[in-house]
């Protein structure tokens, strides 16, 4: 079992925002995420995530997190970070994707409830 710590790091660091195993091993059925994006405010429970993570694999080569900040206290983690990708069209160079601040809470060793905020470039 990996802690809360090295959750948060795997879904960075190791390309796991487009693992759908990975996160569905991580995530409860009762999962809520709160994004305020470019299209208002988005409500995403496990489901939506699974199907995110299919469509960013689908539709990139690679993605890569550039953190900035990444802060811990107690259940929940605050990660700011740019996420870049590369398309089909282009796979050798990067393109920023969106500037983004996530807030992450545990409860039982699982993503709980996510708080996200994105602006596109």
């Amino acid at each position: 079992m990996k802690t809360e710590k090295e959750i948060i790091e795997f879904l960075y660091k190791n390309d796991g925002m487009r693992n759908s195993d990975f996160l569905n091993t991580i995530i409860p059925e009762d999962f809520t995420l709160e994004w305020d994006s470019s299209h208002g405010l988005v409500l995403m429970d496990k489901n939506a995530i699974l199907n995110l993570a299919l469509e960013l694999k689908q539709n990139f080569i690679e993605s890569i997190f550039e953190i900035s900040h990444f802060v811990h206290e107690n259940n929940t983690f605050v990660v700011k970070y740019n996420h870049k990708v590369t398309t089909i069209e282009n796979p050798k160079e990067y393109m920023l994707l969106a500037k983004m601040v996530a807030i992450w809470d545990f409860k039982e060793g699982k993503l709980h409830k996510g708080y996200q905020i994105s602006k596109p470039n």
